[in-house]
């Protein structure tokens, strides 16, 4: 069935998603993101492109943070429109990369990007994403140096990665985790598939874990989406009392989120690293 729908995105994008590549749906994002009163990062949920108010966050932070580059690079893009970089290419007219193994997929955004005369600004990519090839992808594709946001978004090896990347210094990583570890500090090892064959519970890290993480890299964590599962990470250095630290209980307080930690028989049955 998934299949035939996104045959039919293929054909049909520009007219599913026609309305909201309108300045007038942008100005509403930004009148509901970008308003001096939130406090955090996380409160400025709102979406254009998105689901789960990530195109909020991200409006808040790059109106908080001006100067970072006007690029992205989006691992694990999917098909280019339901993405986290989205709103950042039709909108902001941000230069990026879209990356995934999947050619339907890609093919979407392709043809969407083309019909609203974008294509000059971005590049796609088919490619499974290992650790050990993402440098070397990124290299040949044109992008190392600074850019303004990282997306990772593969249902796995997330974790390692971003842990990998050294070619690209994103001033902003957003990064799923996974929020059924609850607050372990937890990593699955790295799989060959990505986990996708084995276990598809089995598979990704914690929020502790990527926040040892992004802290090792020079990275704080400042957001996360409602559910905890997107996290929003600045380096170091951009950190300001507009963009604070946040503890990870905060990321884990949704109902949903918290009914969704696995039980203590799951973490004894499957074999798990530290960050």
């Amino acid at each position: 069935m998934q299949y035939f729908k996104n045959r039919i995105k293929k054909k049909w994008a520009y007219l599913i998603y026609r309305q909201k590549v309108k300045p007038q749906a942008y100005e509403k994002l930004k009148a509901q993101s970008v308003v001096e009163n939130h406090i955090r990062a996380s409160d400025a949920i709102a979406n254009l492109f998105t689901y789960h108010g990530e195109d909020g966050i991200i409006q808040k932070i790059i109106h908080l943070l001006p100067k970072v580059s006007p690029i992205f690079v989006d691992v694990g893009s999917g098909n280019c429109i339901t993405s986290n970089c989205a709103t950042l290419a039709v909108h902001n007219k941000w230069k990026g990369l879209f990356i995934d193994n999947n050619d339907l997929l890609l093919s979407i955004g392709v043809g969407f990007y083309k019909r609203l005369k974008l294509s000059e600004n971005l590049q796609f990519a088919k490619a499974f994403v290992t650790p050990e090839s993402v440098n070397g992808l990124l290299n040949q594709q044109g992008f190392y140096g600074p850019v303004g946001l990282l997306s990772i978004d593969i249902d796995g090896n997330d974790f390692w990665v971003w842990k990998a990347i050294n070619i690209i210094q994103p001033s902003i990583v957003v990064i799923e985790a996974k929020v059924e570890f609850g607050l372990k500090n937890l990593v699955v090892p790295e799989g060959t598939t990505n986990h996708h064959q084995y276990n598809k519970k089995y598979n990704g890290a914690s929020v502790v874990a990527l926040k040892t993480l992004g802290a090792s890299k020079g990275y704080t964590l400042i957001a996360a989406n409602p559910l905890g599962y997107n996290l929003f990470f600045i380096r170091k250095d951009l950190v300001t009392y507009l963009l604070p630290e946040i503890r990870v209980e905060e990321t884990l307080q949704h109902p949903e989120t918290i009914k969704s930690f696995y039980p203590e028989s799951f973490f004894k049955n499957h074999t798990f690293v530290s960050p």
